[in-house]
């Protein structure tokens, strides 16, 4: 697709912006050149100033207006395919590696249909090559049948554009994956098969990152932010991007509960299911048109919607750089979906479930983290059965047990930091091995 004489002008603006900050950056030691301060949320302010200012209203409204002009974009239908081809055009005019993901599934029972979809996604390799942690900013292009989905999601999917096309224009130590999801209208199938690939991949995921319904307001200027239970470092940053880069927003914060999650709410909830944290964006007001005929073009603030996605954007650049993390405990055996006998993998049993019959030795791994772990606890249906001192942290599963009991592993660092993860599992042991 050719290019705007906006986005042209806007490339050679960002050029020359480009070559002062490089010379500015050849006076300074190097070792400063591109430092991160962990303590203000600043990863070089120049180069997020200069990521900011690129995510506009002009930027902005080209992609809604194109993606509203796909019309309903409900999963499988010609507009939504439109719409998936747009995006895979524009991941690769940016010069991100841009892929569809195609898949088949089953709704459920409300939506009781076999959908076809795609995601796409474009990927910003991170430079570190001993760095292999992942970066996921989603959002979901489909619509409901009723309309064209203005808010719901054009206005994340365009914040996903908009992100992906300022930080392209940089280099960054962690890789960044862009992702559209379709089919979260219908049972969140197409995050739940991206999820599930990378589950099987074994990517190491620091965080995902999911934008709902960002481009509402009704004059309150306040945007929420809400993070599973080890992600509050993360919401962190986003008030400090908001506060440091003077961006006029509100942010309220909240907590994503991964236990005994329904996979309800929007595409963030397959990942956590798979022991990954995550954070929802989320619009400050509720939006009375959504899912209607009136989510149209007149339903998103656009300044609203520049300044929601700055803000992301804005944490995206210091997540990719930032040199130190807190831990994250992972559950890495048993794994889900599948079914295990005396600790071996006997089959696949489906999305999300696990099944163990007799003994298994439970393994928590450490991913991320920057100082030692001293003890990894092992609870039991919420009581404490046994800690570990030494890595690899496990513990010999051989209770009596019938039924669906919570496993939850929590560790801690000599900095006092802590990580959490928890599965739920079906258990089947009624001979105990000494």
């Amino acid at each position: 697709m050719k290019k705007t004489t906006h986005q042209l002008l806007q490339r050679i603006v960002i050029l020359l912006t480009l070559v002062s900050l490089a010379t500015s950056a050849a006076s300074l030691p190097l070792a400063t050149s591109f430092s991160t301060n962990q303590n203000n949320g600043n990863s070089n302010d120049s180069k997020i100033n200069t990521i900011l200012d690129m995510i506009n209203a002009t930027l902005i409204r080209e992609y809604l207006e194109t993606l509203v002009g796909f019309g309903p974009r409900m999963t499988g239908t010609y507009g939504c395919e439109k719409a998936a081809e747009y995006i895979h055009e524009q991941f690769t005019d940016m010069g991100l590696t841009a892929r569809y993901q195609n898949w088949t599934s089953w709704g459920n029972y409300y939506y009781h249909h076999i959908y076809q979809g795609q995601n796409i996604e474009g990927t910003l390799q991170g430079t570190n090559t001993t760095d292999d942690s992942i970066i996921i900013f989603n959002a979901h292009y489909d619509s409901v049948a009723e309309g064209p989905g203005a808010n719901d999601d054009g206005s994340g999917t365009v914040a996903v554009l908009a992100a992906a096309y300022a930080l392209s224009h940089f280099t960054f130590n962690k890789t960044i994956k862009f992702v559209a999801f379709a089919g979260e209208e219908v049972a969140l199938i197409g995050s739940r098969a991206y999820a599930k690939e990378a589950y099987e991949r074994n990517d190491s995921i620091l965080v995902e990152i999911n934008a709902d319904m960002i481009g509402h307001d009704e004059g309150g200027k306040q945007m929420t932010v809400t993070a599973t239970e080890d992600a509050g470092w993360v919401a962190d940053i986003f008030q400090q991007i908001k506060d440091n880069h003077d961006i006029p927003l509100t942010v309220n914060r909240g907590v994503i509960n991964r236990v005994h999650h329904k996979l309800t709410g929007s595409d963030y909830a397959p990942f956590i299911a798979y022991g990954w944290e995550a954070i929802g964006c989320w619009g400050g007001d509720h939006d009375p048109n959504f899912h209607s005929a009136l989510d149209n073009l007149s339903n998103v603030n656009i300044s609203y919607l520049v300044n929601t996605t700055r803000l992301i954007a804005g944490t995206l650049a210091v997540l990719a750089d930032i040199p130190d993390t807190p831990p994250q405990v992972r559950i890495t055996s048993p794994r889900v979906g599948i079914l295990y006998r005396e600790g071996m993998k006997k089959r696949d049993i489906g999305e999300f479930k696990t099944t163990v019959i007799n003994d298994i030795w439970i393994w928590a791994e450490i991913q991320y983290g920057t100082a030692p772990v001293k003890r990894a606890e092992f609870y039991y249906d919420g009581t404490l059965v046994f800690t570990d001192t030494e890595a690899p942290f496990t513990w010999h599963f051989n209770k009596f047990s019938l039924g669906k009991h919570d496993i939850t592993v929590i560790v801690y660092d000599h900095l006092d930091r802590n990580s959490t993860d928890w599965r739920d599992i079906r258990f089947i042991n009624l001979l105990l091995k000494r």
